[in-house]
This record gives C-alpha cells, structure tokens and sequence, in this order.
C-alpha cells in the first residue's frame, strides 16, 4: 500500500466515523455508524494509519520470509502424537513440530525444551572430563517423567540419554506456552 493510499485509507475511516459516505460526502442514515463504539474503532485505526505515516511505515519494507514465533493451539496439542515408549527429547520435538505450518512458522528446538527443564530444575548440566556438556537429572526429573537409559556410541564410549515417558510428554506439552516464553528471554 503507497502512502497516497493510505492517507485516502485514514480519511474515509475519519468521515465514516462522522457517519458520512466517503465517495459523495453525504451524511449517512445508519445505526451502525452512529454506534459511538464503531465511531472510535474507526477513528483509533484512522489514528493508527496516521501514526504509521509518521514514522514512514513502509509496508512493501515487510519482510515476507519472515517467519511467526512457534505456537501451538490446545486444539493442535491434541494433535501431537504421544509416545507409549520414552523417548529421547529430539524425537518428541519432532512430533511437536509435525503439527505446525513449518513454512510460516518457527520450529521449537529440543534445546529451548531443555533450557526451561533446567530453570525449572528438572534437569541439571554437567560437563565431562573431555569438555562434553551433558543435561542430566535431578531429583525432580522422575517426578514428571524423565528418566536416563545409558547406551554405548559406535566408538565404545558409554553414556546416558534422557527419555520422556508419555507423563513427561504431556507435562512438556501442557507447559509449551511457558517454555516459549522463557526461551524469548533467553535469546
């Protein structure tokens, strides 16, 4: 939208407001437009546009590539797939991640999950003698869910991953709104 366009825009919001017909001028007979709370929606957008102009808002500037912050409805929860067996936190956010446009929206990461689970005190970290970081657990950790399987990489070296039963993938879940919001902080 040009700003010839949007100043067009901010008038005739202004004389609908008045109760006139923007095109002839004429006062307009409407109970609509005489609702005093239509009359100051339509003068705080008129303000609005106003202001956009004064800080010479360009709305062809908008990047369209840009993605919106992840967020997931109660109704699109119910939609992720709970795992019958723990799994690690990687493969839960991938089923997370299955129920949300990916094109027009941010993923959650493992790595936000696992940064509230620590604030909240559910997991602690640890670094090894090698300089590794590991998340490991706490006290708290059983009580929604989290447990440790210990395993061995290809190279022989043994340690532990942390799984998620379906108590700690529906406490995640239940908690998602919290999560995002620390992890806004966080970045």
């Amino acid at each position: 939208m040009k700003t010839d366009e949007m100043l067009m825009l901010k008038e005739n919001l202004e004389m609908l407001a008045k109760g006139k017909d923007p095109q002839t001028g004429y006062s307009v007979e409407d109970t609509v437009l005489k609702s005093s709370f239509n009359k100051r929606v339509l003068l705080d957008a008129a303000e609005i546009i106003d202001l956009l102009l004064r800080i010479d808002f360009n709305p062809a500037k908008i990047d369209k590539r840009k993605k919106y912050s992840f967020y997931l409805s109660k109704e699109d929860r119910e939609k992720v797939e709970i795992s019958q067996e723990p799994i690690p936190i990687s493969v839960f956010t991938y089923a997370i991640n299955e129920c949300i446009d990916s094109k027009k929206m941010k993923k959650i990461k493992a790595s936000q999950i696992t940064a509230w689970l620590m604030k909240e005190g559910y997991l602690d970290e640890i670094t090894s003698d090698d300089g590794k970081v590991f998340k490991v657990l706490t006290e708290k950790s059983p009580i929604i869910g989290i447990t440790a399987e210990e395993r061995k990489s290809d190279y022989g070296r043994i340690y532990k991953v942390n799984l998620y039963d379906e108590n700690g993938q529906r406490f995640i879940l239940d908690h998602l709104d919290d999560i995002v919001d620390v992890s806004v902080d966080i970045v």
